[in-house]
């Protein structure tokens, strides 16, 4: 199993050390892990090929040694720093990002900027491919049935995850009625809660730094006996230990904050799959929207 804190990392890297262990690595890997352990806060912001060439080895070299370490990719190896940053110094994790792009000693001098857009979406395709790679169909089929038998979903999601959030309620909520963000602006994520059995099902949304809101309403939710369904950064997030089905859309890349892509395509993959299964039903719901839109606009 993956270590899921900076500190069993550590603890593990203690025992790889001891003579008899039953993890073989190369010199070259064991000193490349050695000095990503002594920069926890390069490692949570820099790219795979950076650290890389930070360290002496190649990116090959990187991968194949977070998957002996028991991750499933480089992604979900970054997000222990992260998780250690973010709990550590909540200050400076969009700041270090954006230092990334940064070239030199001059602060002016940034990279040719379709170089720079290039890689972004180089890196974003990677992420959704990731994903697609990494899905688990019988949990994606299971979830598509929570979503139209649920009486009520709740989706919630805080800083970039909220769009991410919005999007998913309102496109849900076009092919069947009862679904809503978490908590009324005015009311609270607790009362939005209390509104909630152990029939309904929350979604959750979230990529490292995780807000504890968000971890806090899926604990909350799962010990009320409801379905937590977690679209996140990796399976060692907090958001997939409360979640009783749980979704990776690696969010690593070059831009000064979380790269949110692979969400994107997640949520409108499942929304597609959702108003399928549906056939005419969400069909109709969807011809009842139309209606109503005209008329509003009509009226106006």
């Amino acid at each position: 199993m993956a270590p899921r804190t900076l500190e069993e990392l550590k603890r593990k890297l203690q025992r790889l050390n001891a003579p008899g262990s039953d993890i073989k690595l190369g010199k070259r890997a064991m000193t490349a892990l050695t000095q990503m352990m002594d920069k926890p806060e390069e490692v949570a912001v820099a790219s795979i090929s950076t650290l890389a060439a930070n360290t002496g080895v190649n990116a090959s070299t990187l991968s194949r040694l977070v998957r002996r370490l028991g991750f499933e990719s480089f992604a979900e190896f970054q997000l222990i720093f992260r998780n250690h940053l973010a709990r550590t110094s909540r200050t400076s994790f969009y700041s270090d990002l954006a230092g990334q792009l940064l070239e030199g000693d001059n602060p002016e001098e940034t990279p040719d900027s379709l170089a720079l857009m290039s890689q972004v979406a180089e890196q974003e395709t990677s992420n959704i491919a990731q994903m697609l790679k990494g899905l688990d169909l019988e949990a994606l089929e299971k979830t598509v049935s929570l979503l139209i038998a649920a009486p009520r979903v709740r989706v919630y999601g805080l800083r970039q995850a909220y769009t991410m959030a919005n999007l998913l309620a309102y496109a849900l909520g076009l092919l069947r009625p009862d679904v809503s963000l978490l908590g009324n602006p005015h009311h609270g994520v607790a009362h939005g809660l209390t509104e909630l059995t152990e029939k309904d099902v929350l979604v959750v949304i979230g990529a490292a730094p995780h807000t504890r809101g968000t971890v806090a309403a899926a604990r909350i939710a799962a010990n009320q006996g409801m379905q937590v369904v977690a679209i996140t950064d990796s399976h060692g997030s907090p958001l997939a230990a409360e979640a009783s089905l749980t979704f990776v859309a690696p969010a690593s890349g070059t831009w000064y904050s979380n790269s949110m892509a692979s969400f994107l395509v997640f949520i409108e993959g499942l929304m597609a799959m959702v108003a399928g299964r549906l056939g005419r039903q969400g069909l109709a719901s969807l011809r009842r929207h139309e209606m109503l839109i005209d008329e509003v606009n009509h009226e106006l």
